[in-house]
C-alpha cells in the first residue's frame, strides 16, 4: 500500500511538471488559461477579500503555498508583505523569482515543506490543494503554522455545473493527473479534523471562470458592456442564498488552531 501510495505520487508529479512546464506566463506571473478582461473579472473578485484579510491581520511573513509563477506572491510583496512562495515546478519558479525578486522562492514539494515548525503567519493556498494529498498538506501546513496563523484558502467547487461539464470536454492544458475539486462541506469536513478553525466562507464565480476559459480557447475578445453584464451576474450569484453554494469556486478564511 505505502509503495502504491509513492508510485502514485510519482505520477502526479510528472504530471504536474510536464503540464506546468509548457505553459504560457505571462509578465504579471498569470498562466495564461482565461480571456484577459475575464481573468480581471476574477482576480478582482478574489483579491477584494485576500486584501482585506491581510489588512485586518498584517502578518509578518506569509506563505504563498503553490505559488505557481507567482501572480499573488507579486501582488502581496508590491502591498509591502514578507511573502515566501513554493511550488514543485521549477519553471514557475523561476518566472515567479524573475517578477518579484523581493520575495523569496523555493523549489519543494508542498507536501514536504523546507521550513522548520511554527514560522509562518499567514498561509494563502489558491487553487493547489485539489492538486495534492489533502491530510498531508493539512499535516504540513499546521506543522510551519504558529500559534497565530491564518489561512486563505481558494479551491474549485465539484458541484458547479458549468465546471463540470467543462472539465469534462474542455479541460485546461494544465489540468494534471490527480486534481479533483471539492465538495465543499467535505473539504470543510477534513479542514476542522486537522485543526483549520474555518470563520468565514464565501463562494464565487458561477460562470466566469468557464466563459474565460472558452473564450481564450476561441481566441476572442469580449465588449466592454459583455464584461459588465457578467460582473453583474457574477454578482449576483455571489449574494443569491439559493445559488452561491454552486459557485465554481469556495473560499475559506480562518486560524490554524494548535
Amino acid at each position: 500500500m505505502v509503495n502504491n501510495d509513492r508510485n502514485d505520487r510519482v505520477d502526479i508529479i510528472s504530471s504536474e511538471l510536464e503540464k506546468y512546464s509548457s505553459a504560457d506566463v505571462d509578465e504579471r506571473g498569470e498562466v495564461s488559461s482565461y480571456e484577459e478582461s475575464i481573468l480581471q473579472v476574477i482576480r478582482k473578485g478574489e483579491l477584494e477579500i485576500i486584501l482585506d484579510f491581510l489588512y485586518s491581520g498584517q502578518p509578518r511573513l506569509i506563505l504563498d503555498y503553490g505559488c505557481g509563477a507567482g501572480w499573488l506572491s507579486r501582488i502581496l510583496s508590491q502591498k509591502g508583505f514578507t511573502v515566501v512562495g513554493v511550488d514543485l515546478n521549477p519553471m514557475l519558479i523561476t518566472h515567479a523569482k524573475r517578477i518579484t525578486p523581493s520575495a523569496e522562492f523555493a523549489i519543494c514539494d508542498c507536501e514536504n515543506l523546507p521550513f522548520k515548525n511554527e514560522c509562518i503567519d499567514h498561509v494563502f493556498a489558491v487553487a493547489i490543494l485539489h492538486h495534492l494529498n489533502l491530510k498531508k498538506s493539512c499535516k504540513e501546513i499546521r506543522r510551519v503554522s504558529n500559534k497565530n496563523t491564518k489561512f486563505l484558502f481558494i479551491e474549485p467547487n465539484l458541484i458547479n455545473p458549468i465546471s463540470a461539464f467543462g472539465r469534462r470536454f474542455f479541460p485546461m492544458k494544465t489540468h494534471t493527473k490527480g486534481e479533483h475539486a471539492f465538495i465543499p462541506s467535505s473539504l470543510k469536513k477534513t479542514l476542522k479534523k486537522f485543526g483549520f478553525v474555518i470563520e468565514k466562507d464565501n463562494y464565487q464565480f458561477f460562470a466566469a471562470l468557464a466563459l474565460g476559459h472558452l473564450f481564450k480557447i476561441a481566441n476572442i475578445k469580449l465588449p466592454s458592456i459583455l464584461i459588465r453584464l457578467i460582473q453583474l451576474f457574477e454578482n449576483f450569484t455571489e449574494n443569491a442564498p439559493l445559488i452561491k453554494k454552486l459557485n465554481s469556486t469556495v473560499l475559506l478564511i480562518g486560524k490554524v488552531s494548535k
